[in-house]
């Protein structure tokens, strides 16, 4: 996403916890795609993995049976799916949604990326720690892979006032300490701190050569090379050139003294600690496509920073990286058993009566009061536009009964949602 590019397109992965949450609007993920949305008018789509490994094998069932079951389970999410969608509909904004069946869980991802193409995406951060670069997960697998930006919302995050844009963070001994990709990742941080209004803080660290990387071999002997006071003009000299390119790069985005920052250490440790000096609720950072091996072997910033920082992240993908290959396949979807943005304004078109609406049990006990609700308003508009003169309308007198006693009925499953704890 470079500097002239707007957000048009945002694709949200709802993880499992989320579609079975009492009530997911309240995730900070939703609230924050929401936010981005209303704030550039971009599309969202939904989107959803389920997967149950006892419906995957084989084992005292029919390959019929499991496909049958399989359905039932993506059926029921992609009804849960839709309830999101049409409360995000309600709010003014443009909505998609898919549920698929696939396993593991980051190729189906990334093959959704691939077909889908959206300017972001954005996934709950899980928590995980970080060995070696060994380690593995979904949001790594993501962050190397994903041939989109990637945005990683934290559970404790509630707003972004501050962020922080990692630029130059390049080894000491590299002469080009800012780049192209750098001048791409600021724009962009300024771009998502415009939306968000939230100040922006440049942020570069940068690594001094130890005394040993003076030395060289001289007839079997380690000999120092320059003097102590040579070595210490030398580190002065990489501290002045990150300060130097690091300033002419934020200048052009009209950064203040105070909002850039260089800090002598690892990418890895300085970042997360200055989002936390700062109070950053994004930090917006770059990352290459490596693999498990080379993780090893070389400096790597994203995967540290993902497992120390406590704050959302924001994985900035250079213009010029591979963009992953279309995937051809027809995967196993979901299907909503109800149109439910239709449902909301017109529920006796969707549901044959309001006790069939009380015992749903694919959507949430609130959206059930809200369609219920509805439903009563019609009858008493027809019915006062009759009182009034208006045309006769066949109304059926005992619907608003029906309407009380499911209430009712909602009112006590209410109940015991609240003291079992799970949605439904």
């Amino acid at each position: 996403m470079n500097s002239e590019a707007r957000i048009k397109k945002i694709l949200v992965i709802l993880g499992p916890e989320l579609i079975e949450a009492a009530d997911p609007m309240e995730s900070p993920l939703l609230k924050r795609a929401a936010a981005v949305s209303r704030a550039t008018g971009c599309e969202l789509e939904l989107f959803h993995v389920a997967f149950d490994s006892a419906l995957d094998y084989r084992l005292f069932k029919s390959e019929e049976e499991l496909d049958q079951q399989r359905q039932m389970l993506l059926d029921r999410d992609a009804t849960r799916l839709a309830e999101i969608a049409a409360w995000l509909v309600e709010k003014g904004m443009k909505v998609e949604h898919e549920v698929r069946w696939d396993y593991p869980r980051a190729d189906a991802m990334l093959k959704k990326i691939a077909q889908s193409k959206p300017d972001v995406v954005m996934k709950r951060q899980e928590e995980h720690g970080f060995l070696l670069g060994i380690t593995t997960n979904t949001d790594w697998d993501l962050a190397r892979h994903a041939s989109s930006n990637l945005w990683l919302v934290h559970d404790d995050t509630d707003r972004i006032d501050t962020l922080i844009a990692a630029v130059g963070n390049k080894s000491g001994k590299s002469v080009e300490v800012t780049s192209a990709a750098d001048r791409n990742l600021l724009a962009t941080a300024i771009g998502v701190g415009k939306a968000c209004e939230a100040r922006v803080v440049a942020v570069n660290a940068y690594e001094l050569p130890e005394v040993a990387d003076f030395t060289a071999n001289v007839g079997g002997s380690v000999m120092p090379v320059q003097s102590a006071k040579a070595q210490q003009q030398a580190r002065s000299r990489i501290v002045e050139r990150h300060t130097k390119q690091v300033k002419a790069l934020t200048e052009k985005y009209a950064l203040g003294e105070d909002d850039v920052l260089l800090r002598e250490g690892h990418p890895g440790s300085v970042i997360p600690e200055v989002a936390k000096e700062v109070r950053a609720g994004l930090i917006v950072m770059g990352a290459r496509n490596v693999g498990r091996l080379e993780r090893v072997v070389s400096s790597v910033t994203v995967e540290p920073v993902m497992a120390n920082a406590d704050c959302d992240i924001l994985v900035v993908r250079d213009d010029d990286s591979q963009e992953a290959a279309a995937v051809e396949e027809r995967p196993v979807r979901g299907e909503p058993r109800y149109d439910l943005e239709h449902a909301i304004t017109h529920p006796d078109d969707t549901f044959e009566s309001p006790q069939q609406v009380a015992n749903l049990s694919e959507i949430s006990v609130d959206l059930r009061k809200r369609i219920l609700q509805a439903w009563e308003y019609d009858i008493r508009a027809e019915m006062v536009e009759e009182n009034e003169g208006g045309p006769a309308r066949d109304i059926d007198v005992n619907a608003l009964d029906d309407i009380l006693s499911a209430k009712a009925l909602l009112e006590m499953k209410a109940g015991q949602a609240a003291g079992n704890g799970p949605r439904r």
